[in-house]
């Protein structure tokens, strides 16, 4: 089977989607969203009051990341191998009965933290087959002038439960208990499976299609597909995004930037909540502020993009988010690392909407889920390492140096991409020759 399968061998659908498909792809991201964002600071908090320990907590909150090291690499090739709403709604609905199990444990009286963070890595590790595949969906449905619009969207939205989330999910903790917040994760997920099926209605963009001459067995099941031609389709897709600079080096600058925000983001309940984490209300200050900051440039995103190039907002947006990483090594009190937080919020959205709207741009559609998939991998590997050099610098040298290494590191990130290829992306035409140099078929717009 060959590996290479044709972006234009994918149907187009429906010149984009319709308004009617993007608002069920918006409620299904809000209502996943939801759940994930009080999950997410409920358990590192509910590890770090059972425990007391800053770095268990630390690790809990990176297991999310892990997973991607095991299967992000296969993950992009199911995703552009396979029915992509399916694949959407299987694992929404897998994530929805291991989160049913989980609040059936946190249920059971004394039950074990491990056994908590083991079934915290299984639910991670269906998402790096989501991701993907959603962003997938929305090449495939979104029209080009409105992915801006669409990624800001998301953006901003992620921002907003990001205000709300810390405080729900400690509140949870706090007041009723995990079992909730697991409850409440696993209707999340159900809900977000039903809203994408609903798109059944819809022209459906097919899985890419056999080869001429393949054997008739093998076209039963895209998932099956997929796992036959990994290493060709995965090479087809590093093609892809090699021959892009841009592309390539943000790949690498974005993997250092979330190392140097991890350090800090996964010790931020030790930092506000105290060794014991019952200073809930800090931690929830300090991440209302970093939520609202990222909403506030969600907000201004579109209007930027259409001001300047994607490339120039990235490597100013890294700039930004250097000084808000450095700023509370002067003071981590409540009020000035709330103002740092909020200004790091700010930056991230300044980043992550151009730099998705400008790979969508530029990445074939039939690619697209190797692509993310291949960047996300790569850009969480340095993930559980930042929350683990945070939490020995942290032990052994205190807050000040956490804040003091991660805005050194963003700071030289901030350099190469002003003076490289990431600052320069989208000053002129993207680089259809290379891809054609590449061996990738030209891509084929759906609007």
């Amino acid at each position: 089977m060959s590996g290479t399968a044709p972006a234009a061998d994918r149907k187009p659908v429906a010149e984009g989607g319709s308004r009617r498909e993007e608002r069920a792809l918006r409620a299904a991201f809000a209502v996943s969203s939801t759940g994930d964002w009080i999950f997410r600071f409920a358990l590192p908090l509910l590890v770090l009051q059972e425990s007391g320990s800053a770095m268990l907590a630390a690790v809990t909150y990176a297991v999310e990341y892990v997973p991607y090291l095991f299967f992000g690499l296969v993950s992009g090739v199911v995703a552009d191998r396979s029915d992509r709403r399916r694949l959407i709604v299987g694992c929404d609905a897998l994530s929805a009965v291991i989160s049913c199990v989980l609040t059936v444990l946190c249920l059971t009286d004394g039950f074990s933290l491990y056994a908590v963070m083991a079934l915290a890595f299984l639910l991670s590790s269906i998402r790096p087959f989501h991701f993907p595949s959603f962003q997938g969906l929305l090449s495939e449905r979104v029209p080009e002038d409105r992915r801006p619009v669409m990624n800001a969207w998301l953006q901003g939205t992620d921002s907003f439960l990001s205000l709300l989330g810390p405080v729900a999910g400690a509140a949870i903790v706090v007041f009723v208990g995990p079992a909730i917040a697991s409850g409440l994760n696993a209707a999340s997920f159900a809900a977000s499976a039903l809203l994408v099926w609903v798109l059944r209605g819809a022209k459906a963009g097919a899985a890419a299609p056999a080869e001429p001459g393949e054997p008739a067995a093998s076209r039963r099941g895209a998932v099956r597909a997929a796992l036959g031609s990994i290493r060709p389709d995965f090479v087809a897709g590093l093609r892809v995004l090699a021959a892009n600079p841009a592309v390539l080096w943000g790949t690498v600058l974005l993997t250092v930037t979330n190392f140097a925000m991890l350090t800090v983001q996964s010790n931020l309940a030790f930092l506000t909540a105290g060794p014991t984490g019952s200073e809930t209300s800090r931690l929830a200050v300090a991440l209302v502020a970093q939520g609202g900051g990222a909403l506030l440039g969600s907000v201004l995103a579109p209007a930027l993009l259409r001001r300047w190039p994607a490339g120039p907002l990235v490597a100013a947006g890294m700039g930004v988010l250097a000084l808000a990483l450095g700023l509370p090594a002067l003071s981590h009190a409540t009020v000035p690392l709330s103002a740092a937080l909020f200004l790091s919020g700010l930056a991230t959205s300044a980043i992550v909407v151009p730099w998705r709207t400008y790979r969508q741009d530029v990445v074939p559609e039939a690619y697209i889920g190797r692509v993310v998939s291949v960047q996300r991998t790569v850009g969480f590997a340095l993930n559980p390492v930042g929350a683990v050099v945070g939490g020995l610098v942290l032990s052994s040298l205190g807050p000040a140096a956490i804040f003091l290494v991660a805005g050194a590191v963003q700071t030289a990130v901030w350099l190469c991409a002003w003076r490289g290829p990431v600052g320069r992306a989208g000053l002129r035409p993207a680089g259809s020759p290379a891809l054609l140099a590449a061996g990738a078929a030209p891509p084929t717009r759906t609007s």
